[in-house]
């Protein structure tokens, strides 16, 4: 049996017309603003705000449209009467100052992100990973407690789906992160600050998609944290023919696959039945008395199968935890 790892929840809240599934339901400000406080109560430690949709085919907007949408929402978060928490579902924790719940910005523009971090925003999720705006690096080092998640990103929204192509998706991933925290590094950005995201859907088919999901572990060896976000999106569909609204069930497994890879975070739409998912697999997995961790390497199960589970060398110490028996 699979020793199964709790990541943390980050819900997404987009306050945009186009957005792939939930455009144009959450921006009304009074809206977006219930919808960060279910996300709360349904579990999520992070909420993730965006003002411009990514799709593919999606194009920019403009920083004064993006800031207009974002911040009043993050003022409201962030100004709340201090600890406002949220335990009346199945989740909890304090917003505000002093507060346990991050707010992240998924934003690429620096303008956006200056604003954003000046109102109280704890994380920019940029799906350029900084190339895009040559700015927005120095506006991270303004402000030495916010955390950057580097997303990688074949292309752009416009044209990222026309075929893309790879000769070993994986590794070319991981050359890409290797040369983004090399960079950050050398402008004063250290590990703990950084996020990795292997960007699901963005610039990959679904022969790409699939190979990531089955190969999360891989990432583990850069030994900076992993956050997968493939909630709802197309490549499910040539799993099982769907629309946005009807891949729950595949967006769940993805979370089922990033847990026992012992990833750090997901990016879901729906906190509460990711929640429940997490809470579910991590109880049958880590106290389960007929499990033995045996060596460092691979687990025992009850009928004395070997399992073999790859963990990165740093790791195997406390990779997994003693059962008592």
């Amino acid at each position: 049996m699979f020793i199964f790892k709790k990541p943390k929840i980050m819900g997404i809240l987009n306050i945009t017309e186009d957005s792939f599934y939930d455009g144009k339901k959450y921006l009304e400000y009074n809206a977006a603003v219930t919808q960060a406080q279910n996300l709360i109560k349904d579990g999520a430690k992070i909420i993730d705000l965006g003002g411009e949709s990514t799709k593919p085919g999606s194009t920019p907007v403009d920083s004064q449209i993006e800031i207009n949408r974002i911040i009043p929402v993050l003022q409201a978060l962030k100004t709340a009467p201090p600890p406002l928490s949220w335990e009346l579902g199945v989740g909890s924790g304090e917003l505000g100052a002093g507060g346990d719940i991050e707010i992240s910005i998924d934003t690429y523009k620096s303008t956006t992100a200056r604003k954003a971090l000046e109102s109280g925003a704890d994380i920019i999720n940029d799906i350029y990973a900084l190339r895009n705006d040559k700015e927005l690096i120095y506006v991270l080092k303004d402000f030495p407690a916010s955390k950057i998640v580097l997303m990688h990103l074949k292309g752009d929204p416009a044209t990222m789906q026309d075929n893309p192509k790879y000769d070993d998706v994986i590794n070319e991933i991981k050359d890409f992160f290797y040369e983004r925290v090399d960079f950050c590094l050398s402008k004063g950005i250290s590990h703990n600050r950084l996020i990795l995201d292997p960007g699901i859907g963005f610039g990959k088919n679904y022969e790409h998609n699939i190979t990531i999901i089955k190969n999360l572990e891989a990432f583990r060896t850069l030994n900076i944290p992993i956050m997968l976000g493939a909630s709802r999106k197309s490549f499910i569909n040539k799993i099982y023919k769907s629309t946005p609204s009807e891949r729950l069930i595949g967006s769940l497994a993805t979370t089922a696959m990033a847990g026992f890879a012992h990833l750090d975070y997901i990016r879901v739409h729906d906190v509460r039945e990711h929640y429940e998912l997490i809470e579910s697999l991590y109880q049958m997995t880590n106290h389960c008395p007929y499990t033995e961790t045996v060596g460092n390497a691979f687990i025992r199960s009850a009928s004395g199968n070997i399992i073999s589970f790859l963990v990165p060398e740093a790791e195997r110490i406390n990779a997994f935890p003693t059962i008592e028996q």
